[in-house]
């Protein structure tokens, strides 16, 4: 696929215009939404979506609401949080890929923080959603972490709403974390933090129990080398799925053939890929002789 035939599409969800980058392939056998981490914008992900899409998964990249090609920045003045993601334009994106490619298999995968939005989601549309697949994705809850990484976790957790109270933002390019974030959707970004647990202003779901109820199956990939996800961390988020079937798998700096951290595997995709096109295809199998 060359990159002049990746199209870049806008999708309504209610006020706000969704950049969607849209990679199908030529004989697909599911769908994947893609979601990235914490401030990065979807360009980040071509590298990943592109080798997806010749490994047969038709893939939807959508931007994150304030960055990349999305319309707004967050500000004092310009507020959301996770439930902008959750409530409209995640939703919006299964719609639209039930109509450009109905009938396949929904994969929802996610780095980080977009790997929580997919649990969560899995849990609200457990019927719509045939697998989840983490990458490098813990709650940030200190409990995951050991020596100095958790205390950069809790001296963070100390700083944020400090930041909030001075910027009216979180001004992530200047602390080392994240990107200019909306202050609501960081406000949810510590629930996590505090209580490992998922809960987003506005919506009043307990958005745990539909994780705990998932009967589809979950991918949990963890990079070796990842400070930021580590392997208790990690399994904050894939514990949280207790009736899911759940297959962890760890990625090695030899196996990517970079350094096996939380973000170079998505600009070097090729073993992840394998990954996840093997436990897709299992699953596949299964499904047939069940």
């Amino acid at each position: 696929m060359s990159e002049s035939a990746q199209p870049l599409f806008r999708l309504d969800t209610g006020g706000y215009e969704l950049p969607l980058r849209w990679y199908p392939a030529e004989h697909p056998h599911a769908n994947i939404v893609l979601m990235g981490a914490l401030g990065m914008a979807a360009r980040y992900y071509e590298p990943l979506a592109r080798r997806l899409c010749e490994a047969g998964f038709n893939v939807a990249l959508p931007e994150q609401r304030g960055h990349g090609d999305s319309p707004v920045r967050a500000s004092r003045k310009l507020d959301f949080g996770f439930r902008e993601a959750l409530d409209e334009e995640i939703p919006a994106v299964m719609d639209w890929l039930s109509q450009q490619a109905p009938g396949l298999p929904l994969y929802l995968m996610g780095h980080s923080l977009g790997g929580h939005y997919a649990a969560i989601t899995a849990g609200r549309f457990p019927h719509r959603v045939d697998g989840v697949i983490i990458a490098a994705c813990s709650t940030p809850w200190p409990g995951g972490f050991q020596g100095t990484t958790r205390r950069q976790v809790r001296l963070l957790c100390a700083l944020i709403p400090v930041l909030l109270r001075l910027f009216g933002y979180y001004p992530g390019h200047r602390v080392g974390f994240g990107d200019r974030e909306a202050r609501t959707l960081m406000r949810d970004w510590l629930v996590m933090a505090r209580e490992n647990r998922y809960r987003a202003a506005g919506l009043d779901e307990d958005l745990e129990a539909g994780i705990r109820d998932y009967r589809g199956g979950l991918l949990s990939l963890r990079m070796a080398e990842d400070s930021y996800a580590p392997e208790a961390a990690m399994a904050s988020v894939s514990d949280k799925f207790v009736s899911a079937e759940v297959t962890r798998e760890v990625i090695t700096s030899e196996e990517l053939g970079d350094r096996a951290d939380h973000f170079r595997w998505a600009r070097s995709p090729e073993a992840v890929v394998n990954h996840v096109r093997g436990w897709v295809m299992r699953r596949d199998v299964d499904r047939k002789q069940g």
